[in-house]
């Protein structure tokens, strides 16, 4: 494929239908451009992927499988897609995306100048993205390349996440390694090592944003890409409060519950996770009495000691006479979750309704009609005459006799049958 010379595309139309105006931002995967979409007249964000990607036929077939995804999901805060395609620009062919235009800045932009935000103001940007991020989850749409850069916030505070599916577009190309070397920061430990990315990847990368904004920097650095990498995949991410004296520990609970080294620990998707910062601002006192709660080792020692003293051979502190009371189960580790799954509460209620209700006996029989409807009832069998043995019938039963001894026993039996019978 083509593509246009020089390094910008500004003044060019493509696919005789987008004017563009201004090159806006240049990343390792596409570069973003104002431009004027003259059949509607109204601006958009034009994203044409790099040349090197865009010759590549199973790049440009992700790209606009991810691209008709993405237009699916209708969400405030993530930005629409309009079109999608290969067309002419100047003497060649691009590959573009046209998403709506965020007058604006990115949230690396807004996080650079703000520094270090207070919880407050975190989880006032948070939220919406999260918000977006489970809307996309919902329709089983993984954005596998959530960063500051790809969350745009408009001059009137409207915030909006971006770029959905081209990472995985990119996944395909032999330069991919080249192009997520920015990104390497926000990669979950599974990305890190080859595994599939699944919606716990959004997770840990969110995870990631918010510890930034608490802190004003990243959990790792390093010389190299390389080196940030091995970091996700051997170290755990710090506490915020470590960096930033005052953190509550149940906002600590948060970030370290979402950058889990292993996927299963973590919230299942960003739906899960807005459960659990909804339930920290609506009860603020009592997530932070569960995150101060004893951790799971104290749990376990407790039950060690149990499990290891013989039964009936434990000395009793008092004198009373009531039963030996055992020692109360521990909390589960996660503590930010609502205290309705807790261990405080049974989860499948009170106990009784395994114990059967007393039936009451019936009757084997009833005096009561049976209501045959317009069925016949039965009848008693008929008494029948008694049978009257007469002397013919007696002579009859004889000769059969007689003619079977004959067969039976030959002809002097039959014989001497005949002459008893005939005297």
């Amino acid at each position: 494929m083509n593509t246009p010379a020089g390094p910008s595309l500004v003044g060019l139309t493509v696919d005789n239908r987008y004017e563009i105006t201004q090159r806006l931002a240049h990343g390792g995967m596409a570069t973003v451009y104002r431009a004027v979409d003259t059949r509607l007249d109204r601006e958009v964000a034009l994203k044409i992927l790099r040349p090197n990607m865009a010759e590549d036929p199973a790049v440009i077939e992700k790209f606009e499988a991810e691209a008709k995804n993405t237009a699916k999901i209708n969400h405030p805060h993530v930005v629409n897609v309009y079109d999608q395609g290969v067309g002419t620009a100047g003497n060649g062919d691009v590959a573009f995306l046209a998403m709506e235009f965020i007058e604006g800045h990115t949230l690396r932009e807004v996080m650079r100048a703000a520094g270090q935000m207070t919880v407050e103001e975190t989880w006032n940007i948070a939220l919406p993205i999260i918000r977006g991020v489970a809307a996309a989850h919902q329709v089983g749409l993984v954005h596998r390349d959530i960063k500051p850069e790809n969350v745009l916030v408009s001059n009137d505070g409207d915030i909006k996440v971006a770029d959905f599916g081209l990472a995985r577009a990119a996944s395909n190309h032999t330069g991919t390694g080249m192009a997520l070397m920015g990104t390497v920061s926000y990669m979950s430990p599974e990305l890190v090592t080859g595994e599939q990315a699944d919606k716990r990847s959004d997770v840990y990368a969110l995870g990631i944003v918010i510890f930034e904004m608490l802190t004003g920097q990243r959990p790792f650095s390093g010389e190299s890409a390389v080196a940030i990498a091995v970091q996700h995949t051997n170290s755990r991410v710090p506490a915020p409060s470590t960096l930033v004296p005052g953190i509550s520990a149940a906002v600590d609970d948060i970030v370290l519950h979402m950058t889990e080294p292993s996927p299963e620990d973590r919230p299942a998707d960003a739906t899960e996770v807005l459960i659990l910062i909804q339930h920290l601002l609506e009860n603020p006192e009592a997530a932070e009495e569960l995150a101060h709660q004893e951790n799971a080792n104290d749990a376990t020692q407790v039950f060690d000691d149990v499990a290891t003293t013989a039964f009936g051979t434990a000395e009793r502190t008092d004198d009373s006479s009531e039963p030996h009371q055992p020692p109360p189960p521990p909390q589960p580790n996660v503590t930010v979750l609502p205290p309705s799954v807790t261990a405080e509460a049974s989860p499948m209620g009170a106990m009784d309704h395994y114990h059967r209700p007393a039936v009451e006996q019936q009757p084997v029989t009833s005096s009561q009609v049976r209501d045959f409807g317009n069925k016949k009832q039965h009848e008693s069998v008929r008494a029948f005459a008694p049978i009257r043995t007469s002397r013919a019938a007696i002579y009859t039963l004889l000769i059969i006799m007689a003619a079977a001894a004959t067969v039976l026993f030959g002809n002097w039996a039959g014989s001497a049958i005949m002459r008893l019978l005939l005297g």
